[in-house]
């Protein structure tokens, strides 16, 4: 592999660690902020939108990464339960943060990204939707979390094959 190739690989991995960082906080941090009071849970809030549209951009930075490099693409890449595993991700991962983002804008108290970015500002507040999207929130990261525990068994099998 030439050097060129293997530092593209190198920073595909760099941003992959970087972006399971931030998907593994949001992941275990949204559980458990309905069970505070609404002033922790504003703060708590919007620490997670923030991080949600963090993962958001670390995504389609990584999509592009490795489009423009031609990463992990061997030939049958269908064929392969790991490769096509993290194809799955790709599509989730973008589409689990524009799902928070959707509980966010119809919630009925103030959502701002980072502080600033005023979420909730941009619809009325709408209790059913809100619900709505936040079952499909809900319930794409239990299968994120079952797809990351699974890619995980898959790297760890991988290591004493």
């Amino acid at each position: 592999m030439s050097s060129t190739k293997a530092s593209q690989y190198t920073t595909a991995k760099v941003l992959h660690w970087i972006a399971g960082v931030f998907i593994g906080f949001n992941l275990m941090s949204g559980w458990r902020i309905s069970n505070f009071e609404l002033d922790i849970k504003e703060v708590l809030i919007m620490i997670h939108s923030g991080v949600g549209l963090v993962v958001f951009t670390l995504m389609l930075v990584r999509w592009w990464w490795r489009k423009k490099n031609n990463l992990y693409t061997p030939p049958n890449w269908w064929k392969r339960p790991p490769v096509l595993l993290q194809w799955i991700f790709y599509p989730l991962l973008l589409i689990q943060p524009v799902l928070g983002f959707s509980v966010a804008m119809y919630n009925e108290y103030e959502v701002k990204a980072f502080g600033f970015i005023h979420i909730s500002g941009l619809a009325d507040s709408n209790p059913a939707l809100r619900a709505m999207f936040l079952d499909f929130h809900t319930w794409l990261a239990v299968a994120i979390i079952l797809l990351v525990l699974t890619h995980g068994a898959d790297r760890l099998r991988g290591l004493f094959s």
